[in-house]
């Protein structure tokens, strides 16, 4: 089969030179003029703009007429010529405004009479007194948009926000129109008596600021219309200039691997360094040196165990800034809700910064959750961003998506994951590979997850056989790689596992963890603590003025809120402490740390003491499989419309019921949690493995309904039983926990399907019946999609599902049947059951992975002879 994109061809060729690309491809071919050759110009070019558009307060005599104007002005969302539902949000009643009531009496009205379903909403009342502080101002925001969700807005839901007198509370309407991710329609009434900046809304306190023009935001912007007194005119202006960090330094250098990537025309820089972890911090302090030459003051993020490890705290050190944060909190899907990520303090520290000469920079370091949940902070306060991953889900996965959201949670239930947020570009996602050292096998197979997704969706495509079945993506030659090579690293994964689960490994680990937990229960109990909190000033940090060098260090260490591992069991010599002097206690943290420091270099050495064979398959493994999952993600994203969802619904394969069992699995371990019930480790699922779990179900979706069938469907299934030897993708353990708390069979099919029925892919395209949902799935062989006759699904690749067939598969997942592993026996893949001893399959995972990579061309070649 031939590949085309050598490496020597410059990747950008029009399609009226793609004859230079491979003497198949010629001016003659069908697919010379395809999309997947082009690539459009005038992206970086994009404008933001917003009517005002004069609406008399007489005119609310006539209400169906009032209301009609308001929707008849006011852009739809693409894909729509009419609004489903009306969401009024008005100021709190203890406002007392007149002219805000009567509006909103006039807008329910107009409602009736046009037989519209209408929703009306209240600010709260903190968030309405005339000096809000930032936090009450962050509630705000996040309770009206809670109450959006909660009413079932969507994206083809107008958000008409009644203004009152002080119109600084118009800048609420551009925060909560934000919110509900991919937006709703907003249009704003206001009071105001001049235009002022239509492009920008900024809260009282000047915390939130929802720059219009800021190039991070990709054009995006929440309020689509204003309307009041005012003459009627247009404000439009162009985009910033994106001017991310300059990696250009580090071209040259062996030890660092950029990852292209790119969305909406814009690149994002991605760097993974293979040196040590000082070198690599100390790289990129000199990218953000290079970039802020006056200084920054960086606002480093991290959840309790990358806390623990002493992730955050290193970082912070290594930035060298006079002044910055360490903020840690709470971790996990559960606490990616809005209650969890903001702070008096934190805020306070951004706008500290944001009024000297060094900016606030948030440096998100952890996983996809604390990236999520802290880069929407960034992203409403208008701060630059960076992501350093410490999983490899955060790199390929959570960074890509530009997405930054938070989940919708409620009691500590997750109703719906990633529905709270914005779109917002990190200035570089940098990645240090000897912190992936750390992380936990679930974490492992939870990446592996989203690349079995990946490579059943997109296949080889850098071949012929690629281009057709993804010919309608413009640009995707750029990025358009043979996905499937990460097959071939199932060796390095084995490896991996195999040190993450070594008792010498998990020994040390839980020893680093331990210190890292008094480090954080001693530096949140210190008087030092105590002054910072007495030292606020109208919420902003005391000067770090006439303090030693340590006292700094630890000033900028107690910025952080006490964490939850400040909040475990301690040994006595530390709640003894309590009564020691100030010096004694920082200098008992100066001894923990350096403990800690020599911990976690003897963990490192036990990794490079391995043999070179299994550390290079390691390294491989984990560069390999960031690489290719991020390009993929490029192929579909680089030229597209992120907001829109389109191509990038692609990326939902297997997240219909992925996300479903998801929220089951985690709503399990709350009841597990409050009946007093042990978890065991390995009933633990992440996202990713929920993912590469739902996948096998796709594909027998796919089968049942007669579109996988033979080889194509043993391709398919093969790729998650190869990564299955350690049972990570296996329902079982989920299985003994629900026999455990006496959930049945009915219980989990039903509760998985509740959160079906709340999946926001149902709004892109029509459904037949209502007992239907939207998806996706393969067809014939691992890289081709199922087509659909709706064009509205067909350009996301969707098709309709019935959800007896989903509930099928479902009860089948249940019952243990695909709980199996892939072998080589006799030269045919074979499945087995997952509880197969490793010693008595027939080959090694290697082995397996090179005879599915070997029918997988095959079936291309088939399929290529075809295309001739």
């Amino acid at each position: 089969m031939a590949l085309f994109l050598p490496p020597t061809v410059e990747p950008l060729a029009s399609a009226s030179n793609v004859d230079s690309w491979n003497d198949q491809v010629d001016n003659e071919n069908s697919l010379a003029n395809a999309e997947f050759f082009k690539k459009p110009i005038g992206l970086k070019n994009r404008n933001v703009e917003v009517d005002y558009v004069q609406l008399s307060t007489s005119s609310q005599s006539q209400p169906k007429q009032y209301l009609q104007t308001i929707l008849d002005q006011t852009p739809k969302p693409k894909g729509r010529n009419a609004f489903t539902s009306i969401h009024v949000v008005g100021p709190h009643e203890s406002v007392q405004s007149t002219e805000a009531e009567e509006t909103i009496q006039t807008l329910l009205n107009g409602s009736k009479a046009l037989k519209k379903e209408v929703h009306v909403h209240r600010l709260n009342k903190a968030g309405c007194q005339s000096n809000p502080t930032p936090m009450q101002e962050y509630n705000c925001i996040f309770e009206a948009a809670t109450s959006l969700l909660m009413a079932k807005a969507d994206r083809a839901s107008i958000l008409v926000f009644v203004g009152c007198k002080n119109v600084a509370l118009d800048a609420y309407a551009a925060f909560i129109g934000l919110l509900p991710f991919r937006g709703v329609q907003v249009a704003l009434l206001s009071q105001r008596q001049s235009y002022g900046d239509l492009l920008r809304f900024v809260t009282s306190s000047g915390t939130f600021d929802l720059d219009g023009l800021t190039s991070a935001r990709m054009g995006k912007f929440s309020v689509h219309a204003v309307f009041g007194e005012l003459p009627t005119k247009k404000s439009i202006e162009k985009v910033r200039t994106w001017y991310p960090v300059d990696i250009s330094s580090e071209e040259d250098k062996s030890n660092v691997i950029e990852i292209p990537f790119k969305i909406g025309g814009l690149t994002l820089p991605m760097l993974t360094h293979n040196g040590s972890c000082d070198e690599a911090l100390e790289c990129l302090a000199e990218l953000l040196k290079a970039k802020y030459p006056k200084g920054f003051t960086p606002i480093v993020s991290c959840g309790e165990t990358c806390d623990a490890l002493g992730y955050g705290q290193d970082m912070l050190d290594a930035m060298n800034q006079e002044d910055g944060m360490l903020y840690s909190h709470k971790s996990g899907e559960t606490y990616k809700r809005y209650d969890n990520y903001a702070t008096d303090r934190l805020l306070a520290t951004i706008n500290k910064a944001k009024s000297g000469i060094a900016p606030p920079v948030v440096l998100a370091v952890g996983g996809g959750v604390n990236g999520n949940c802290i880069g929407l902070v960034a992203g409403m306060t208008n701060c630059d961003f960076i992501e350093v991953p410490t999983t490899p889900m955060h790199y390929n996965d959570a960074v890509t998506s530009a997405k930054k959201a938070f989940s919708l949670v409620v009691e500590d239930k997750i109703l719906s994951k990633n529905i709270l947020g914005c779109f917002y570009l990190p200035q570089l996602a940098f990645c240090v590979n000897e912190w992936l050292l750390t992380i936990s096998t679930a974490n492992a197979h939870a990446t592996v997850g989203e690349a079995t997704k990946t490579m059943n969706m997109l296949g080889v495509a850098n071949s012929m056989v690629g281009a057709n079945d993804f010919r309608n993506i413009t640009g995707a030659v750029e990025f358009a790689s043979d996905f499937t090579k990460i097959l071939e690293e199932v060796e390095g994964f084995d490896n991996l596992v195999e040190f993450i689960e070594s008792s010498a490994t998990l020994k040390k680990k839980k020893n680093i963890i331990s210190i890292g937990k008094k480090i954080a229960a001693l530096r949140d109990t210190t008087p030092e603590q105590e002054n910072a909190r007495s030292n606020l000033v109208s919420g902003l940090p005391s000067s770090n003025r006439n303090m030693s060098t340590k006292e700094k260090k630890f000033k900028k260490v107690f910025g952080s809120v006490p964490s939850m591992a400040s909040l475990a069991t301690l040994d006595s010599d530390i709640s003894s402490s309590e009564s020691d002097s100030e010096q004694e206690q920082n200098d008992d943290l100066e001894a923990l740390m350096q403990e800690r420091k020599e911990l976690m270099k003897n963990f490192r050495a036990s990794f490079y003491n391995m043999s070179t064979q299994k550390k290079d398959s390691i390294l491989s493994f984990l560069t390999t499989i960031n690489r290719e999952i991020v390009c993929a993600k490029a192929m579909f994203l680089a030229y597209s419309d992120p907001f829109e969802k389109y191509r990038a619904l692609l990326f939902e394969y297997a997240h219909t019921l992925g996300h479903g069992v998801e929220a089951f699995a985690n709503d399990l371990y709350l009841k597990a949690r409050k009946c007093g019930v042990d978890i065991a480790p390995e009933a633990l699922r992440l996202h990713g493995q929920c993912v590469g779990m739902a996948v096998l179900w796709a594909g027998e979706m796919s089968k049942n309904l007669g579109k996988l069938t033979g080889e194509g469907y043993t391709l398919h299934q093969s790729f998650p039983y190869l990564f299955n030897r350690n049972n990570g993708f296996s329902f079982g353990p989920l299985r003994e926990l629900c026999d455990e708390l006496g959930v049945d069979k009915e219980e989990f099919v039903e509760k998985v399907l509740q959160v079906v029925r709340r999946d926001n892919k149902r709004g892109y395209c029509a459904c037949s019946d209502p007992k239907k949902s939207v998806d996706q799935l393969v067809t014939c062989r691992p890289g081709k999609m199922l087509s659909s006759p709706d064009p509205n699904a067909e350009i996301r690749y969707l098709v309709e599902v019935d959800e007896d067939w989903q509930g099928a598969v479902l009860a089948q997942a249940f019952d243990g049947y695909f709980d199996k592993v892939a072998d080589l026996q006799n030269g045919e893949i074979k499945f087995l059951p997952s509880t197969t001893r490793k010693s008595t399959l027939k080959s090694k995972s290697k082995e397996v992975a090179k005879n599915i990579r070997t029918r997988l061309i095959s079936a291309y070649k088939a399929d290529e002879s075809q295309l001739q």
